[in-house]
């Protein structure tokens, strides 16, 4: 009898599966970036902007995954040439978040990009791609190529050997600071200058306007 009434029990129900969890939204300020380990790509100022003298503040809608991979990355509004430079820098970027315990995490961030021309400053520091760093009493930057001044002495250089014109020659914390010498900032940079950026000789010639000498 017990054996024919075990045998017509019927099995039990196994336990039904957990569903999967949900993917965790985390908003974030763009400046808790520096927080973490990150590898950014500032955005280059494109010569095409410089030259119509476009500036502007550029707004992106950009989600992380947990594993630093970006999910989704959507223009908000800015003009189109700043806009497609600020696009193709954050496509470069990786960050390691973690994970948060027990369910997988997106980080959604507004980012905003400020796009400024601004005159050199005097003296200024050209820091070329070799390493190296030259200081300048002027600087003026045409589509075919950089001139500068150094006393009485006007110079030329490639625009493809310069990486950046600035007020620094160094980053320093030394006491007393020297000529050229800035505090090192920290974190990824959301601020986007260059110099004016003047047309060649050749081009005003096209235009009619006057040589550069």
């Amino acid at each position: 009898m017990l054996f024919t009434l075990f045998a017509q029990t019927p099995p039990q129900a196994s336990t039904p599966t957990t569903p999967a969890s949900k993917v965790l939204r985390i908003p974030m300020k763009q400046e808790h970036l520096c927080c973490y380990d990150m590898h950014f790509v500032k955005p280059v100022y494109p010569k095409e902007a410089r030259l119509a003298h476009i500036e502007g503040v550029v707004k992106l809608h950009l989600v992380f995954a947990d594993d630093g991979s970006i999910v989704e990355l959507q223009p908000v509004s800015g003009d189109p040439l700043l806009v497609d430079s600020a696009m193709k820098a954050v496509q470069q970027w990786r960050v390691s978040f973690g994970r948060v315990v027990g369910r997988p995490a997106e980080y959604e961030i507004a980012l905003s990009f400020t796009f400024s021309i601004e005159d050199p400053p005097k003296p200024a520091y050209l820091h070329l791609a070799n390493g190296d760093v030259i200081r300048a009493d002027t600087v003026r930057e045409f589509a075919d190529g950089i001139e500068y001044t150094d006393g009485r002495r006007t110079h030329h250089i490639s625009s493809d050997s310069v990486t950046d014109v600035s007020r620094c020659a160094r980053a320093s914390i030394r006491i007393p600071p020297k000529e050229g010498d800035c505090i090192p900032g920290g974190g990824p940079s959301f601020d986007i200058r260059a110099i004016p950026l003047l047309p060649s000789d050749k081009e005003k010639k096209a235009t009619g306007t006057p040589s550069r000498n």
